[in-house]
């Protein structure tokens, strides 16, 4: 009888493309595992099988194989063939990363804090006692409640000096806020402008909607006035998406002096401002919003999800001064972005307790640790404190997707320039330090970016 991990025959089923097959191959590979269609220790047919039932040559099923391999999804057994690898190895060590999670997504790291874990779970507890049975079985009105209302306002007046946040509601995320206010906002045709190169959340709602995306240049604080002007004079956008703190992916954060005078080029042009304050938190010296300088202009949009915990996908929407919030309940309604009131609660719970502040505390030690092991490990690239993604521009013949896929599934979170891009694609990789799960575990991610970045041609191999 045939062993265990050999019982079920497995084939691939190869979609033909205009790519490299030995990578749609790999592809493949990798989706029946996160489907649990190819299970752990289960053994691969032999290259030379696997190319005469596919029809192709042996080189090209060798070259998936080791791709694979390279993602950390198999392992080749000398004299027993090519094995899907345990999540655990067997010696007891660490899980292997959790490929059910995005790591292209640019998450806070874990901090190793105990205590306060306990206390964020302990929450939950405190919820329930002091909301009762009824909570649960109750949906709650698109923007939150006013309990929850109230703690955003004090929370955006205390981390960033915003007043008067009288109209401020809950939404689903960004993305969920984005949708929302751009459904308002524009119509299919329309035309926005945005930084050349900026978060692919706002890119695919854009496309979703159906509007005309205009780059706007950037420098190194980031977006520039004078590109904005042009821009407004030639093409005449409704809105400008701009993320001025951190910037997600360059981390550029705009000064005061640039702050000032894009507000003026907003209401010069009659530009309404969207204005992605994602990041804002964790940058202790940044300063005040562009909600500050053009409050009458602009949509201040505020995730706890960078700064408190990515699981609650609660986001703060402040409409501009003097503009109702109505018309976006409505919105938040019909695009489905009512956040869980449990989320809410939990978030309301933390402000009003302090423990939020200790979260994002924790957060911010956590990052700078990861930031000082980035840095030992490549050192020359600018970082900037509360960021906990890196932008590396990659130098001249080495490509950025190539060593994005080289990288693939090995837990450290890289994406190419072009996913960024709203203009030209740039040669450059956003690496978000927060995903793998340990300060360890970054270190180890560590030193195979710095075996691929030092041997350019191996990763060029392996991704074209």
């Amino acid at each position: 009888m045939a062993p265990e991990t050999e019982k079920r025959a497995w084939l691939p089923k190869v979609q033909r493309t205009d790519g490299p097959l030995y990578l749609s191959i790999a592809e493949v590979i990798a989706e029946d595992i996160r489907s649990g269609v190819l299970t752990p220790g289960q053994r691969l047919p032999p290259q030379r099988a696997l190319a005469k039932a596919l029809g192709v040559d042996f080189t090209t099923v060798s070259r998936a194989y080791a791709a694979a391999a390279r993602q950390n999804l198999v392992e080749g057994r000398v004299g027993q063939g090519t094995y899907v690898k345990p999540r655990i190895s067997e010696g007891g060590g660490r899980a292997a990363p959790d490929r059910t999670v995005d790591m292209s997504m640019n998450m806070p790291p874990r901090f190793d804090d105990p205590r306060l874990v306990q206390q964020m779970w302990g929450s939950f507890h405190h919820l329930g006692l002091e909301k009762g049975d009824s909570f649960l079985m109750r949906y709650q009105r698109p923007g939150g409640s006013a309990e929850d209302r109230d703690a955003a306002r004090g929370w955006l007046e205390a981390q960033f000096g915003l007043e008067g946040a009288a109209q401020v509601v809950l939404c689903n995320g960004v993305q969920g806020a984005l949708l929302s206010i751009l459904s308002l906002l524009a119509k299919p045709g329309d035309t926005l402008c945005c930084e050349a190169i900026t978060f692919p959340g706002f890119l695919a709602v854009a496309k979703y909607l159906g509007l005309n995306l205009v780059p706007v240049e950037m420098d190194a604080e980031g977006l520039r006035p004078d590109a904005l002007e042009a821009v407004c004079e030639t093409h005449g956008p409704k809105a400008l998406y701009t993320i001025p703190t951190l910037h997600n992916p360059t981390t550029a954060t705009l000064g005061p002096e640039r702050r000032q005078r894009i507000a003026e080029i907003a209401r010069k042009h009659g530009l309404t401002v969207l204005e992605d304050d994602a990041y804002g938190a964790l940058a202790a010296d940044a300063p005040p919003p562009l909600a500050h300088y053009a409050p009458e202009r602009t949509w201040h949009i505020c995730t706890t999800s960078k700064c408190l915990a990515p699981s609650l996908r609660v986001c703060f929407v402040t409409p501009p001064q003097g503009a109702s919030n109505e018309g976006l309940k409505r919105a938040i309604r019909a695009n489905g972005g009512v956040v869980s009131p449990i989320s809410a609660g939990l978030v309301t719970t933390w402000q009003s307790s302090g423990l939020a502040a200790q979260i994002t505390s924790a957060i911010l030690v956590e990052t700078r640790a990861r930031q000082a092991a980035f840095a030992e490990a490549v050192p020359g690239i600018p970082l900037r404190d509360g960021a906990f993604h890196v932008w590396m521009p990659l130098p001249e013949g080495q490509s950025a997707t190539d060593l994005a896929f080289a990288l693939r599934g090995s837990g450290l979170g890289i994406l190419p320039g072009q996913a960024f891009a709203c203009g030209a694609p740039v040669n450059a990789v956003r690496i978000a330090l927060g995903s793998p799960d340990r300060l360890g575990d970054l270190r180890r991610e560590l030193r195979g970016l710095v075996e691929a970045l030092q041997n350019p041609g191996e990763a060029a191999w392996m991704a074209v």
